[in-house]
């Protein structure tokens, strides 16, 4: 059976479909992780207001899953992605007006977040859908979730660079300098989230590595092309991508006191003067990986003369 599924992953649909979903998800799912502090300091956010948050997080998120089952099936899964992607930047971009209190309220932050998480199904559908139509018969679940877990996989590296970021605006990272809430505290805070942001739309860039819906799925598999090399490579990163993770929760679970603090493992930081070299080094690695992925297979064959460059390519 494995021989036979090996025989899959080496057709350029599948293995692509699986990059593309590390790629996006590691640079889409950088966060603000100033966010955290500020809320408490500048908002107020109590426990009851976050049970709110992830209640109508978990119910937008369904509907959300309803309306496009009913009304985006057949509609381009990068048109969706382009659409939520952008929708997600608009509302976490409201957050400028907290920054710089023009309007500070804890509903305003909860009705921003559910809008993004309600369009970041969007997102997370289109990816969903392509896994469906690349799936062989009789190895729909084993592709599933092997997708979906490598997908997963990226989520403690998005939340170390989300972190990491924060040392670039260091009166962010405590809530007494929050507190302040001088102009330089503001504009930090507003370049961070700009900042972030970009790297959210960065994400846009793989976009040529989705199909854009069932038809083209279903060509880009009848074409038969493969590749031991980049089925080899996705398999491979993949599973390094989800080593690292499964170190990050254990270390950081079982041994939260001793080991969460360190900054390879998205801390802030044991002691004061402890080295961000680890760090930096695993970050350039994570976004060479993910910029060279798609510059190899998507702009490289344009440099080479293989294909011609046109904006439909990203639609």
């Amino acid at each position: 059976m494995l021989k036979e599924f090996w025989v899959c992953l080496k057709k350029r649909a599948v293995w692509q479909v699986m990059l593309y979903s590390m790629v996006s998800s590691l640079t889409f799912d950088v966060f603000v992780a100033a966010k955290v502090p500020a809320n408490f300091v500048w908002l107020g956010l109590s426990n009851f207001h976050s049970q709110v948050l992830n209640i109508l997080g978990s119910i937008f998120f369904a509907l959300g899953l309803s309306v496009i089952r009913k009304y985006a099936l057949n509609f381009s899964w990068r048109k969706m992605i382009w659409i939520g992607s952008l929708s997600v930047s608009f509302f976490h971009c409201l957050y400028l007006l907290i920054a710089f209190n023009i309007y500070r309220s804890v509903w305003f932050y909860i009705f921003t977040e559910v809008c993004a998480g309600f369009l970041r199904s969007i997102n997370f559908l289109a990816s969903v859908f392509a896994i469906v139509e690349v799936s062989e018969p009789g190895f729909e679940a084993i592709t599933y979730a092997l997708v979906t877990t490598a997908s997963n996989s990226v989520g403690p590296l998005s939340s170390v660079a989300s972190q990491q970021f924060m040392a670039l605006f260091p009166d962010l990272n405590m809530q007494e300098s929050l507190a302040t809430d001088t102009l330089s505290v503001r504009r930090q805070f507003a370049w961070l989230i700009l900042i972030t942001e970009a790297i959210n739309l960065t994400s846009l860039i793989s976009l040529p590595l989705l199909p854009r819906q069932k038809r083209e799925s279903r060509a880009l598999m009848q074409s038969g092309e493969t590749s031991s090399f980049w089925a080899s490579f996705t398999m491979l990163t993949g599973l390094g991508f989800l080593i690292y993770s499964s170190c990050v929760t254990i270390l950081t679970v079982l041994g939260a006191e001793k080991y969460g603090c360190y900054k390879v493992l998205g801390g802030e930081g044991c002691t004061f003067d402890e080295s961000s070299v680890p760090t930096y080094i695993l970050l350039g690695v994570v976004f060479l990986y993910c910029y060279g992925v798609s510059f190899v297979l998507i702009f490289l064959p344009i440099i080479q003369g293989k294909k011609k460059f046109s904006m439909g390519m990203f639609f």
